[in-house]
């Protein structure tokens, strides 16, 4: 069944963006299936932390550039019986394309040489979609002026052109009406080793994405569908994303799935393959625009809306597993060709970080977003982007109420991040939805959920609230958003306000329980929780893409260890995080955009046992079982040196623990950190830095973690920060200090002690081997305790 002649294997891992939060998360699943179904696993990987808790399957962790030498570097030292890109981001696909012919017998598992080649050339792209009779958008690549203009008057306007470098660097995508406008952008400097790239416009077009799961064997299953609410012409990561895409009848749906599985086979996709398509309702035109070859943001949103393990799937997929016989873990099988039959929507609405508007286009910028879900459109979008708690929508309200019909009518034909908005204050004036449809490209159904929410709103306002409506109005989600806020005084809302599990994915294997829920409209609750004790991690509403990769970190750590400790985690918050599946049947997961958990009193209080808030924004509480995660100021004396430490300490109120320090020195216009370095601390610095923590800990009688940092000045530390919670250094922290933190808080939280009298060394205590070299927060290396040794001497010569 699964290929013989592969037992080692090289990943490939994501670089250090930001964007790769989701990958990062997606690779604990893909190694852990690996791992345990016995493979030798090593990665390549420019920044560590990125891996999160998966580092100890790997049996090497090269730290370098992610680079296509690097890695044929590493397979001509070590010869891996294979390569893993799934989990690594575009680049890794070029990398491929790169080690064509250059690896000997190493092997290429998931996407073929063809198909990642084809995600950088569009000529290869088009090609190859041609000859398979796929319907793909013209397209040329030219340095030559006449063939550019001849190509031009074959297709029409409007087009969208874009130079490319030889760098595979481009300039972006301009949209070009007009012959005038063409002269314009062709008459901009040229540079050398440049081509301009031209193809039909297709603004206003439907965007649609289709994932599909294929094994060698040519068994296919869609895994899920995307709609954005915004049409193509606007960022997808701009737009307001739904799944499934409710837009599309049976036979639509049908069409574009035959087109997906079919490109699959055409470039032999192992795997995963998200495929891109712009469809014209009135004309039935479709076009499929890209692919990815490879798991991305996309297949990670579908994971969270269908509960589809796709990341274990597609591990052993690449290996040659059947798709109908897949293993949850080691012997646990499931079907993976049953195609997820979802019983909810799931959203992803886009956040800026300012309330004012932004025009939307062909470029990303949104900062952050939120996932919700429901079983109504209307209810979706009044928990998301029309959630006035969120999103300031009664202000937005009334400033739209200002403008005359000219003045919102320029806002609708120039899509802003108000654009649900704006489209709502259209219908309040009568405008009609079919021209509102054609003019801003948005399908029916959306402009119908808008008008119901519309119809309910008036309903509120003029207080017309009866037994007869209140049900259909929290069916649409309406509790506590705008000025539904009149709600809150009913007693009714709440016993019909329910947690519901979220049923998406059938599996053949009963064993397979994900707890996963989210709060909404009802009359039954669904929630099944142990009888264990529970302790209770409440996480934010909103944050950005580092943010939610430090909180994934702490989340699966804190998740794990109260586990371990034997009693049951319960997450709850809209935080789009899917635990990692070993821990999907051990942790309760609840959706509660509106913090609703908190009254509906279906969690026994005599059953919680503490209760851990991630969130930034801190509440004053009488509750002496909440504990505040989130970092606090304490202290900030503005006073930097050439030389600081900063120490992660855990304290029960009356002793302490410094299980990791980080050294950082500023030497040659450069800035080095190293991590952990409690053990090549000098007995003096050891005394004094100890010494100046208990004077900070003087009035500390509970349970609590802190983050000091310490600056050298004339061969004496001065203690210059204090926080107390999590900063941004607890991912370093935790991964550099063989004592875990954050399993040592849990301990602590229940009751246990440090213990009195420690010595300097038990207070320092750490056991490393591998030490993590930062520079400039950009280059990244693993040292041995020789090299450290080697790298701490060189920065102390100028320390004083």
């Amino acid at each position: 069944m699964e290929l013989d002649d592969v037992h080692s294997i090289l990943i490939i891992g994501p670089t250090s963006s930001d964007k790769n939060v989701d990958l990062s998360t997606a690779l604990y699943d893909t190694v852990d299936i690996l791992h345990q179904l016995g493979y030798k696993l090593s990665i390549i990987v420019e920044n560590p932390t990125s891996l999160l808790s998966s580092g100890t399957f790997y049996d090497k962790t090269v730290v370098e550039k992610v680079t296509g030498d690097n890695v044929l570097k590493y397979v001509q030292k070590y010869h891996p019986d294979s390569i893993l890109p799934t989990v690594g981001d575009r680049n890794a696909l070029g990398i491929v394309s790169s080690l064509n012919g250059k690896i000997g017998e190493t092997k290429i598992l998931g996407p073929s040489f063809a198909a990642s080649l084809a995600t950088f050339k569009r000529e290869l792209f088009i090609k190859k979609l041609t000859h398979a009779n796929l319907p793909v958008i013209k397209f040329v690549s030219s340095d030559d002026e006449k063939e550019i203009y001849s190509f031009i008057r074959s297709i029409g306007f409007p087009i969208i052109a874009r130079r490319r470098y030889s760098n595979r660097h481009s300039s972006g995508w301009t949209n070009i009406n007009n012959l005038f406008e063409l002269d314009n952008f062709m008459a901009m400097e040229d540079i050398s080793d440049t081509k301009i790239e031209i193809e039909r416009s297709i603004r206003g077009f439907s965007e649609y994405s289709f994932t599909i799961l294929r094994d060698r064997y040519d068994n296919s299953s869609l895994v899920g569908t995307i709609e954005d609410i915004e049409p193509i012409g606007i960022h997808h990561l701009d737009s307001n994303l739904i799944s499934p895409a409710v837009s599309l009848n049976d036979s639509k749906l049908q069409r574009l799935r035959n087109f997906s599985i079919k490109l699959a086979r055409t470039f032999n996709i192992v795997g995963v393959c998200t495929v891109h398509f712009a469809y014209n309702h009135a004309t039935n035109e479709s076009y499929i625009t890209e692919f990815i070859p490879r798991l991305s943001e996309e297949t990670k949103f579908l994971e969270y809306a269908t509960s589809y393990p796709v990341a274990t799937a597609v591990a052993q997929l690449c290996l040659g597993y059947h798709l109908d016989k897949l293993q949850l873990d080691a012997g646990n099988y499931f079907n993976g060709a049953t195609e997820p039959f979802v019983d909810h929507i799931t959203s992803r609405f886009p956040q800026w970080s300012t309330n004012g508007q932004r025009y939307l286009g062909p470029s990303k910028t949104s900062n952050s977003s939120i996932v919700v879900n429901g079983f109504s459109l209307e209810e979706v979008l009044n928990k998301g982007a029309l959630n006035d708690k969120l999103n300031n929508n009664f202000n937005r309200y009334n400033e739209l109420r200002k403008l005359d019909d000219d003045e919102l009518f320029e806002k609708i034909i120039h899509p802003t991040n108000w654009m649900l908005d704006v489209l709502s204050e259209a219908m309040r004036r009568n405008f009609e939805k079919p021209v509102l449809s054609e003019i801003t490209g948005i399908n029916m159904p959306y402009l119908t959920a808008l008008q119901n929410i519309i119809d309910n709103s008036l309903i509120i306002r003029e207080g017309e609230i009866d037994g007869s409506n209140v049900e259909h109005m929290v069916n649409m989600g309406v509790k506590g958003v705008g000025h539904s806020k009149l709600l809150l005084d009913s007693p009714d809302i709440v016993t019909k306000t329910v947690v519901k599990n979220k049923q998406a994915v059938s599996v053949a294997n009963n064993d397979f329980i994900n707890h996963n829920y989210f709060v909404t409209g009802g009359i039954s609750n669904e929630l099944q929780l142990s009888d264990r004790m529970k302790i209770i991690v409440r996480t934010p509403i909103i944050t950005s893409k580092t943010d939610i990769m430090i909180r994934q970190f702490v989340l699966f750590q804190l998740a794990k260890s109260i586990d371990q400790n034997g009693l049951e985690p319960i997450i709850i918050g809209r935080e789009p995080w899917n635990a990692p599946l070993s821990m999907r049947r051990k942790v309760v997961e609840i959706d509660d955009p509106h913090m609703e958990m908190k009254n509906l009193g279906l969690i026994k209080n005599d059953s919680v046992l503490n209760i851990i808030d991630l969130s930034k924004n801190l509440i004053e509480t009488d509750d002496k079982r909440v504990f505040q995660f989130s970092a606090q100021e304490l202290k900030n004396l503005k006073l930097t040196g050439g030389t600081s430490v900063r120490v992660m300490v855990v304290s029960d109120g009356e002793n302490f623990l410094a299980p990791s320090v980080i050294y950082q020195a500023k030497r040659d216009g450069h800035l080095y950190e190293i991590s952990s370095v409690n053990q090549f601390m000098t007995v003096e610095d050891r005394a004094n830095i100890s010494r100046l923590i208990k004077q900070e800990l003087e009035d500390d009688s509970k349970v609590d973690i802190y983050n000091f940092e310490l600056v050298k000045s004339n061969d004496h530390w001065l203690m210059t920060k204090k926080y107390r919670g999590m900063t941004n250094d607890i991912i370093r922290h935790e991964l550099a200090s063989s004592v875990h933190v954050i399993d040592t808080l849990v301990k602590l939280l229940l009751g246990n002690k440090i213990g009195d009298d420690l010595t300097l060394e038990k207070v320092f205590d750490n056991f490393d081997d591998k030490y993590l070299l930062t520079i400039d927060s950009k280059r990244y290396q693993l040292l041995d305790e020789e090299e450290t040794k080697i790298e701490l001497s060189k920065l102390r010569k100028n320390e004083n």
